[in-house]
Protein backbone atom coordinates (compact mmCIF):
# COMPACT_ATOMS: atom_id res chain seq x y z
CA UNK A 1 0.00 0.00 0.00
CA UNK A 2 1.39 3.58 -0.55
CA UNK A 3 0.02 7.16 -0.09
CA UNK A 4 0.52 10.00 -2.59
CA UNK A 5 0.23 13.37 -2.26
CA UNK A 6 -0.89 15.20 -5.51
CA UNK A 7 1.50 17.68 -7.13
CA UNK A 8 -1.67 19.41 -8.15
CA UNK A 9 -0.33 19.37 -11.77
CA UNK A 10 -2.42 17.55 -14.28
CA UNK A 11 -1.06 14.44 -15.56
CA UNK A 12 -0.47 13.76 -19.47
CA UNK A 13 -3.35 11.89 -20.55
CA UNK A 14 -3.09 9.91 -23.61
CA UNK A 15 -5.54 9.51 -26.19
CA UNK A 16 -6.62 6.25 -25.68
CA UNK A 17 -7.79 7.10 -22.20
CA UNK A 18 -9.24 10.55 -23.02
CA UNK A 19 -12.61 9.39 -22.92
CA UNK A 20 -12.48 7.08 -19.70
CA UNK A 21 -10.56 9.94 -17.89
CA UNK A 22 -13.37 12.79 -18.77
CA UNK A 23 -16.08 10.00 -17.75
CA UNK A 24 -14.04 9.83 -14.03
CA UNK A 25 -13.58 13.33 -13.48
CA UNK A 26 -17.57 14.20 -13.95
CA UNK A 27 -18.10 10.88 -11.38
CA UNK A 28 -15.61 12.74 -9.62
CA UNK A 29 -17.26 16.25 -9.42
CA UNK A 30 -20.30 14.65 -8.61
CA UNK A 31 -18.78 12.36 -5.21
CA UNK A 32 -16.36 14.40 -3.91
CA UNK A 33 -17.66 18.43 -4.15
CA UNK A 34 -21.24 17.70 -3.22
CA UNK A 35 -22.33 17.61 0.63
CA UNK A 36 -23.24 13.67 0.47
CA UNK A 37 -24.85 13.85 4.03
CA UNK A 38 -27.40 16.28 2.87
CA UNK A 39 -28.67 13.78 0.65
CA UNK A 40 -30.92 11.63 2.67
CA UNK A 41 -29.80 8.48 0.81
CA UNK A 42 -26.19 7.18 1.38
CA UNK A 43 -24.13 7.83 -2.20
CA UNK A 44 -22.55 4.68 -3.33
CA UNK A 45 -19.21 6.08 -4.97
CA UNK A 46 -18.14 2.77 -6.50
CA UNK A 47 -16.43 2.40 -9.48
CA UNK A 48 -14.66 -0.23 -11.55
CA UNK A 49 -11.71 0.86 -13.97
CA UNK A 50 -10.84 -2.15 -15.93
CA UNK A 51 -8.85 -2.51 -18.68
CA UNK A 52 -5.97 -5.23 -20.00
CA UNK A 53 -2.48 -5.24 -18.23
CA UNK A 54 -0.24 -2.26 -19.28
CA UNK A 55 -3.62 -0.27 -20.17
CA UNK A 56 -2.40 2.86 -17.52
CA UNK A 57 -4.98 2.21 -14.79
CA UNK A 58 -3.10 3.35 -11.84
CA UNK A 59 -2.27 6.62 -14.10
CA UNK A 60 -5.51 7.17 -14.55
CA UNK A 61 -5.83 7.20 -10.61
CA UNK A 62 -3.37 9.28 -9.75
CA UNK A 63 -4.17 11.69 -12.34
CA UNK A 64 -7.46 11.67 -11.00
CA UNK A 65 -6.46 12.62 -7.85
CA UNK A 66 -4.43 15.59 -9.00
CA UNK A 67 -7.07 16.80 -10.97
CA UNK A 68 -9.29 16.79 -7.98
CA UNK A 69 -6.56 18.38 -5.81
CA UNK A 70 -7.59 15.26 -2.97
CA UNK A 71 -5.22 12.79 -1.38
CA UNK A 72 -5.11 9.43 -3.29
CA UNK A 73 -4.29 5.97 -1.01
CA UNK A 74 -2.87 3.41 -3.62
CA UNK A 75 -3.88 -0.34 -2.08
CA UNK A 76 -3.05 -3.71 -3.65
CA UNK A 77 -4.84 -6.76 -3.05
CA UNK A 78 -1.59 -8.52 -3.32
CA UNK A 79 0.12 -6.71 -0.51
CA UNK A 80 -3.09 -6.32 1.58
CA UNK A 81 -2.34 -7.73 5.05
CA UNK A 82 -5.40 -9.14 6.89
CA UNK A 83 -6.83 -7.76 10.62
CA UNK A 84 -5.51 -10.35 13.07
CA UNK A 85 -2.10 -10.96 11.36
CA UNK A 86 -0.03 -11.05 14.77
CA UNK A 87 3.72 -11.48 12.40
CA UNK A 88 2.91 -8.35 10.63
CA UNK A 89 1.61 -6.43 13.21
CA UNK A 90 0.64 -2.69 12.71
CA UNK A 91 1.24 -3.33 9.14
CA UNK A 92 -2.19 -4.87 8.79
CA UNK A 93 -4.32 -2.89 5.85
CA UNK A 94 -7.14 -1.63 7.74
CA UNK A 95 -5.40 0.63 10.38
CA UNK A 96 -3.33 1.93 7.42
CA UNK A 97 -6.35 3.25 5.84
CA UNK A 98 -7.86 4.39 8.96
CA UNK A 99 -4.51 6.80 9.29
CA UNK A 100 -4.95 7.56 6.42
CA UNK A 101 -8.28 9.20 6.85
CA UNK A 102 -7.83 10.94 10.24
CA UNK A 103 -4.77 12.46 8.70
CA UNK A 104 -6.76 13.61 5.45
CA UNK A 105 -9.86 14.98 7.60
CA UNK A 106 -9.52 18.13 6.56
CA UNK A 107 -9.62 17.54 2.84
CA UNK A 108 -12.53 18.02 0.77
CA UNK A 109 -12.35 14.13 0.24
CA UNK A 110 -10.24 11.60 -0.94
CA UNK A 111 -10.13 8.48 -3.37
CA UNK A 112 -8.93 5.10 -2.41
CA UNK A 113 -7.95 3.09 -5.33
CA UNK A 114 -7.72 -0.66 -4.64
CA UNK A 115 -5.80 -2.36 -7.72
CA UNK A 116 -5.55 -6.14 -8.79
CA UNK A 117 -9.11 -6.57 -7.29
CA UNK A 118 -9.42 -9.13 -9.55
CA UNK A 119 -7.05 -11.19 -7.57
CA UNK A 120 -9.19 -11.58 -4.75
CA UNK A 121 -11.75 -14.04 -6.78
CA UNK A 122 -10.12 -17.64 -5.31
CA UNK A 123 -11.64 -19.65 -3.14
CA UNK A 124 -9.33 -19.97 -0.62
CA UNK A 125 -9.87 -19.37 3.18
CA UNK A 126 -7.67 -16.51 2.98
CA UNK A 127 -9.66 -14.89 -0.32
CA UNK A 128 -12.72 -15.37 2.11
CA UNK A 129 -11.22 -13.19 4.62
CA UNK A 130 -9.90 -10.88 2.45
CA UNK A 131 -13.53 -10.19 0.72
CA UNK A 132 -14.88 -9.53 4.50
CA UNK A 133 -12.53 -6.69 4.80
CA UNK A 134 -12.78 -5.45 1.26
CA UNK A 135 -16.32 -5.43 1.29
CA UNK A 136 -15.92 -3.35 4.56
CA UNK A 137 -14.64 -0.71 2.54
CA UNK A 138 -16.62 -0.86 -0.13
CA UNK A 139 -19.70 -0.45 2.36
CA UNK A 140 -18.21 2.26 4.58
CA UNK A 141 -17.81 0.26 7.54
CA UNK A 142 -14.31 0.72 9.32
CA UNK A 143 -13.65 -2.86 11.38
CA UNK A 144 -13.98 -1.77 15.00
CA UNK A 145 -11.60 -4.08 16.42
CA UNK A 146 -8.98 -2.03 15.01
CA UNK A 147 -5.91 -0.89 16.96
CA UNK A 148 -3.13 2.12 16.51
CA UNK A 149 0.11 1.39 15.66
CA UNK A 150 1.22 0.79 19.10
CA UNK A 151 -0.91 -1.92 19.38
CA UNK A 152 -4.25 -0.08 21.55
CA UNK A 153 -7.78 -0.13 21.00
CA UNK A 154 -9.04 3.18 18.79
CA UNK A 155 -11.32 4.94 21.03
CA UNK A 156 -14.77 4.57 19.07
CA UNK A 157 -15.50 8.45 18.87
CA UNK A 158 -12.33 8.44 16.50
CA UNK A 159 -14.02 5.39 14.67
CA UNK A 160 -17.01 7.13 14.24
CA UNK A 161 -15.75 9.91 13.01
CA UNK A 162 -13.51 8.12 10.76
CA UNK A 163 -16.76 6.44 9.62
CA UNK A 164 -18.41 9.20 8.74
CA UNK A 165 -15.58 10.76 6.37
CA UNK A 166 -15.39 7.47 4.84
CA UNK A 167 -19.04 7.49 3.98
CA UNK A 168 -19.56 10.93 3.09
CA UNK A 169 -16.14 11.98 1.33
CA UNK A 170 -14.34 8.95 -0.40
CA UNK A 171 -14.49 7.91 -3.81
CA UNK A 172 -13.68 4.14 -4.28
CA UNK A 173 -12.26 3.44 -7.02
CA UNK A 174 -11.43 -0.89 -8.17
CA UNK A 175 -9.00 -1.58 -10.35
CA UNK A 176 -8.80 -4.92 -12.45
CA UNK A 177 -6.87 -6.28 -15.63
CA UNK A 178 -9.57 -9.30 -15.95
CA UNK A 179 -6.80 -10.46 -18.44
CA UNK A 180 -8.59 -13.39 -19.35
CA UNK A 181 -11.30 -11.65 -20.67
CA UNK A 182 -8.89 -9.94 -23.08
CA UNK A 183 -6.73 -12.64 -24.34
CA UNK A 184 -10.03 -14.46 -25.30
CA UNK A 185 -11.49 -11.20 -27.00
CA UNK A 186 -8.13 -11.21 -28.89
CA UNK A 187 -8.05 -14.27 -30.90
CA UNK A 188 -8.90 -13.93 -34.48
CA UNK A 189 -11.51 -16.57 -34.51
CA UNK A 190 -13.72 -14.27 -31.76
CA UNK A 191 -13.65 -11.17 -34.61
CA UNK A 192 -11.88 -8.77 -31.90
CA UNK A 193 -11.93 -5.80 -33.65
CA UNK A 194 -9.40 -2.85 -32.46
CA UNK A 195 -10.41 -0.12 -29.99
CA UNK A 196 -12.00 2.72 -32.13
CA UNK A 197 -12.97 0.56 -34.74
CA UNK A 198 -16.25 -0.89 -32.91
CA UNK A 199 -14.63 -3.59 -30.88
CA UNK A 200 -16.80 -5.15 -27.84
CA UNK A 201 -15.74 -4.39 -24.13
CA UNK A 202 -16.34 -6.23 -21.17
CA UNK A 203 -19.50 -5.62 -19.51
CA UNK A 204 -20.83 -6.36 -16.31
CA UNK A 205 -22.11 -9.99 -17.17
CA UNK A 206 -18.10 -10.81 -18.43
CA UNK A 207 -17.34 -9.27 -14.78
CA UNK A 208 -19.62 -11.84 -12.97
CA UNK A 209 -18.09 -14.95 -14.53
CA UNK A 210 -14.66 -14.26 -13.15
CA UNK A 211 -15.43 -12.50 -9.84
CA UNK A 212 -18.27 -12.93 -7.13
CA UNK A 213 -21.46 -11.07 -7.69
CA UNK A 214 -21.32 -10.05 -3.71
CA UNK A 215 -17.97 -8.06 -4.65
CA UNK A 216 -19.46 -6.76 -8.02
CA UNK A 217 -22.82 -5.77 -6.82
CA UNK A 218 -20.65 -3.12 -4.55
CA UNK A 219 -19.43 -1.00 -7.39
CA UNK A 220 -21.87 0.84 -9.81
CA UNK A 221 -22.96 -1.05 -12.46
CA UNK A 222 -21.13 1.33 -15.42
CA UNK A 223 -18.27 0.36 -16.18
CA UNK A 224 -14.72 2.46 -16.90
CA UNK A 225 -12.88 0.19 -19.56
CA UNK A 226 -9.69 1.12 -21.09
CA UNK A 227 -9.66 -0.41 -24.26
CA UNK A 228 -6.60 -2.66 -25.46
CA UNK A 229 -3.76 -0.23 -26.83
CA UNK A 230 -3.69 -0.40 -30.76
CA UNK A 231 -0.53 0.55 -33.10
CA UNK A 232 -2.06 3.99 -33.57
CA UNK A 233 -2.55 4.45 -29.35
CA UNK A 234 1.28 3.46 -29.28
CA UNK A 235 2.23 6.04 -31.95
CA UNK A 236 -0.33 9.04 -30.45
CA UNK A 237 1.43 8.42 -27.10
CA UNK A 238 4.81 8.11 -28.18
CA UNK A 239 4.25 11.36 -29.92
CA UNK A 240 1.91 12.92 -27.55
CA UNK A 241 4.58 12.52 -24.79
CA UNK A 242 7.72 13.02 -26.85
CA UNK A 243 7.55 17.05 -26.26
CA UNK A 244 8.18 16.72 -22.11
CA UNK A 245 11.87 14.08 -22.83
CA UNK A 246 14.82 16.90 -22.68
CA UNK A 247 15.77 17.73 -26.10
CA UNK A 248 18.74 15.52 -25.57
CA UNK A 249 16.82 12.38 -25.81
CA UNK A 250 14.18 13.32 -27.43
CA UNK A 251 14.98 12.65 -31.03
CA UNK A 252 16.33 9.09 -30.03
CA UNK A 253 13.20 8.66 -27.85
CA UNK A 254 10.63 8.91 -31.04
CA UNK A 255 12.80 7.04 -33.63
CA UNK A 256 12.71 4.29 -31.15
CA UNK A 257 9.18 4.78 -29.82
CA UNK A 258 8.26 4.12 -33.87
CA UNK A 259 10.91 1.84 -34.54
CA UNK A 260 9.93 -0.97 -31.48
CA UNK A 261 5.81 -0.38 -31.63
CA UNK A 262 5.31 -4.23 -33.02
CA UNK A 263 7.50 -6.11 -30.53
CA UNK A 264 5.45 -4.02 -27.92
CA UNK A 265 1.96 -5.02 -29.50
CA UNK A 266 3.45 -8.74 -29.03
CA UNK A 267 3.91 -8.16 -25.58
CA UNK A 268 1.50 -5.98 -24.51
CA UNK A 269 3.20 -3.92 -22.82
CA UNK A 270 0.97 -0.58 -22.87
CA UNK A 271 1.07 2.93 -21.26
CA UNK A 272 5.06 0.80 -19.37
CA UNK A 273 6.22 0.78 -23.02
CA UNK A 274 7.29 4.59 -22.75
CA UNK A 275 9.47 3.83 -19.66
CA UNK A 276 11.30 0.97 -21.25
CA UNK A 277 12.10 3.80 -24.99
CA UNK A 278 12.99 6.28 -22.38
CA UNK A 279 15.85 4.22 -20.97
CA UNK A 280 16.78 2.72 -24.07
CA UNK A 281 16.96 6.23 -25.40
CA UNK A 282 18.91 7.42 -22.41
CA UNK A 283 21.78 4.16 -23.25
CA UNK A 284 22.01 5.06 -26.79
CA UNK A 285 22.95 8.12 -26.05
CA UNK A 286 24.98 7.37 -23.39
CA UNK A 287 26.62 4.71 -25.10
CA UNK A 288 27.27 7.02 -28.15
CA UNK A 289 29.42 9.25 -25.88
CA UNK A 290 31.86 6.46 -24.70
CA UNK A 291 32.28 5.66 -27.91
CA UNK A 292 32.72 8.86 -28.81
CA UNK A 293 36.93 9.21 -30.02
CA UNK A 294 38.22 12.93 -30.58
CA UNK A 295 40.08 13.65 -33.76
CA UNK A 296 43.45 14.09 -33.08
CA UNK A 297 43.97 17.64 -32.18
CA UNK A 298 46.66 19.13 -34.95
CA UNK A 299 49.84 20.30 -33.14
CA UNK A 300 50.11 23.95 -32.61
CA UNK A 301 51.07 25.64 -35.66
CA UNK A 302 53.88 28.07 -35.09
CA UNK A 303 55.50 30.96 -37.04
CA UNK A 304 58.31 30.18 -39.10
CA UNK A 305 60.75 32.66 -38.91
CA UNK A 306 63.12 33.34 -42.18
CA UNK A 307 66.35 31.88 -42.54
CA UNK A 308 68.83 34.85 -41.21
CA UNK A 309 70.95 35.91 -44.13
CA UNK A 310 74.90 36.30 -42.87
CA UNK A 311 75.38 39.78 -44.39
CA UNK A 312 78.89 40.39 -45.58
CA UNK A 313 79.95 43.78 -45.62
CA UNK A 314 82.83 44.67 -47.80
Amino acid sequence: MSETETSFNRSIILPYQRPVFDRLCATARACLLVDRATLGLKLRANFLLIGPSGSGKSHIAQSLADEMQVPLLFLSVSEWVLLGNTNRGNLTTWPAIFAFIERHAHARGIIVFIDELDKCSHDTNYNSFLRVEIHGLADYRIPWNITDSEGDAIESSRIAAAQRFLTYKTMIVGGAAFQEIWDQRSQPSMGFLASGTGEELPDLNDLVKKMPREIINRFASDLFVLPAVTEADYRQMVDAVAPGIPEVWRRRFLELGHARIAIALRHQKGARYLEEILLAAIVAERASLANFVPLPVPPERTEQRPESLDLQIF
